[in-house]
C-alpha cells in the first residue's frame, strides 16, 4: 500500500502511473496469474453465467487468460465498447478474443454489433488505477465507468482487479464515483460494502 496521503485525484493518478510504469514486465505477469486465480477460485465468478470483462491495458492486470477460462466454463462473455455519444460504455458479447480491435477510447472492444445495454452475468470487471480498502476506485479520469456502473444499478457484481502496489489509504472520491463490491489482487481479495 502506498503510505502517502493524497488528498489530490489528480495526485494520485500521477503517483500510480509512475509506479506501474516502474514495474517489470515478468513481475506484472506473474502478479496478473495469481490475481485471475485468485478469482477464478470466487463462488462468485463460479456462479456467473455471464460476465463482462474488459481488454486491460498493459500496465493492468492481464485479463486475457480470464476469457479463456470464461469460455472453458461454457460462460457467456460481454466486453465494453464507446457507444460514441455520452460518455458511458455499452457492452457486447464475444466469442472470440482475436475480434477485439483497438477503440476511440485506446483499449481493446469488439467490432460494431448489437449492444446489450446491461449485462445479465451480475459481474462486471472494472480497471483502475487505484483502489482503498472502502471499495473506492480511482479511475483514468474519463468517468465512462461510474456512468456504466450507475446504469447497470445495484444488482451487478462490480469487481476490480488491481496490482497490491495501487492500494491507496484514502482514494480521492467524487458524489458521482461508484464503489466497488470485491477487490482482487496477487495477495488477498477485499471485500466491501458498496453504499
Amino acid at each position: 500500500m502506498i503510505g502517502l496521503s493524497l488528498p489530490e485525484k489528480e495526485e494520485q493518478r500521477r503517483l500510480l502511473r509512475r509506479l506501474l510504469a516502474a514495474a517489470g514486465e515478468e513481475e506484472r505477469a506473474a502478479a496478473s496469474r495469481r490475481i485471475a486465480e485468485r478469482l477464478l477460485a470466487l463462488p462468485e465468478w463460479q456462479a456467473a453465467r455471464v460476465v463482462a470483462l474488459y481488454a486491460s491495458f498493459p500496465s493492468e492486470p492481464d485479463t486475457d487468460f480470464l476469457f479463456e477460462r470464461a469460455r472453458a466454463g461454457g460462460k457467456r462473455v460481454l466486453y465494453p465498447f464507446h457507444r460514441g455519444a455520452g460518455r458511458s460504455l455499452g457492452f457486447a458479447e464475444v466469442e472470440a478474443i482475436a475480434s477485439l480491435r483497438s477503440g476511440p477510447l485506446g483499449f481493446r472492444e469488439p467490432p460494431p454489433r448489437a449492444e446489450l445495454r446491461k449485462p445479465e452475468a451480475g459481474l462486471v470487471l472494472v480497471p483502475g488505477l487505484g483502489f482503498d480498502r472502502r471499495g473506492t476506485r480511482l479511475g483514468r479520469g474519463g468517468g465512462y465507468y461510474d456512468r456504466t456502473l450507475a446504469e447497470l444499478g445495484p444488482g451487478a457484481l462490480r469487481v476490480g482487479l488491481f496490482f497490491s502496489c495501487q492500494e491507496l489509504p484514502q482514494v480521492a472520491s467524487d458524489g458521482h464515483d461508484q464503489r466497488l463490491d470485491l477487490i482482487v489482487t496477487e495477495e488477498e481479495t477485499i471485500r466491501s460494502r458498496r453504499g
